[in-house]
């Protein structure tokens, strides 16, 4: 192991150590959610279920509930937001795999993959409306509303996604636009749910959810790199599909603006062909290198800005956990 992936090792250790009750509570949820009586149902749900990975929303919600002084009669609360949250993502992967036309998540076949398309849409949808359901248990309306609006953020900038692919935009503005909604959206309401339920000051809610959103776009961007970068062994999910879907991810565009004219119509070209063969060439050509290497200095200084929202709280084993998070999420491979 390198000294990253060691010191990544550790740190998912120290968050299990510290979390291990509340990420218990969590599991226990989503269990309860994810059962049916329905035979069908329940399978595919159980094949859904082995798509939590780092499972980095509910961490974070539950971090930013212990840093802001969260109750041990709040907790339990904390962990079914965070479940909450868990279940919404889900639902946005068992979208995306379908858009993207994607084999792979986690290692183990797409819902549509797996079964079909209708499936992988309806069990989506089954998802999002038990998420909202089980939200109303808490009888915070507040937080509700809050889910609401990170939900049709999240959904807005995956339709900005498809408008900007469409368009083929080159401008860096589209991409943020399409980040803030799709990725930074879940993980700016993990923080502030987070927060809330740890009683926070609205000022300090804030502050929680702009590191959230912060760390969310530089997540995105180490997610764009990665895709360019490793294999679906590594990730557990198709690589170059940025390429195959001709998103213009932010290692794309900076290539596009860093490269010398020719190599710009060549970038464009290959990008652009209808056979799939150049999208790979073009991955494997380095033409996108000096790209993939500004993308990941721009995403280790939105992690260094997310950190700086930190300064707010007091110092603790979560406040530090949390740093960490966002350090090492800049620097992903997977």
């Amino acid at each position: 192991m390198t000294v990253i992936e060691t010191a990544r090792a550790r740190l998912k250790q120290r968050i299990v150590d510290v979390l291990a009750e509340d990420l218990a509570a969590v599991r226990d949820e989503l269990s309860r959610q994810f059962r049916s009586p329905s035979m069908f149902v329940q399978d595919v749900a159980e094949h859904v279920s082995r798509f939590h990975g780092k499972q980095i929303r509910p961490i974070l919600l539950l971090l930013s509930a212990r840093v802001s002084g969260v109750s041990q009669s709040d907790r339990r609360r904390a962990a079914v937001l965070a479940a909450v949250v868990e279940m919404i993502h889900a639902a946005t992967l068992v979208h995306d795999d379908v858009i993207d036309d994607a084999d792979l998540r986690r290692h183990v076949s797409t819902v549509h993959r797996r079964w079909n398309t209708e499936t992988s849409v309806l069990f989506g949808d089954y998802l999002f409306s038990r998420a909202f359901h089980l939200a109303a248990t808490t009888g915070d309306a507040e937080a509700c509303r809050l889910i609401g609006r990170a939900t049709n953020r999240t959904c807005e900038g995956e339709l900005n996604q498809i408008g900007a692919r469409l368009e083929q935009s080159v401008s860096e503005r589209d991409y943020f636009r399409v980040v803030q909604g799709k990725t930074a959206q879940l993980f700016a309401v993990s923080c502030r749910l987070g927060a809330r339920v740890g009683g926070a000051a609205d000022r300090l809610q804030g502050q929680l959810s702009v590191f959230g959103s912060r760390l969310g776009i530089a997540f995105q961007i180490a997610d764009d790199v990665l895709d360019l970068t490793e294999t679906a062994e590594s990730t557990g999910k198709d690589s170059g599909n940025d390429l195959a879907n001709q998103r213009m991810t932010l290692p794309i565009l900076r290539a596009l603006r860093l490269v010398s004219v020719e190599e710009r119509e060549r970038i464009r070209g290959l990008l652009f062909s209808a056979d799939a063969g150049d999208q790979r060439v073009l991955r494997e050509s380095g033409l996108l290198q000096r790209g993939l290497e500004s993308a990941q200095q721009s995403c280790e200084r939105f992690a260094e800005r997310a950190v700086r929202c930190l300064r707010h709280f007091p110092d603790s084993e979560e406040r530090r956990l949390l740093e960490l998070v966002a350090s090492y999420s800049a620097h992903r491979s997977e």
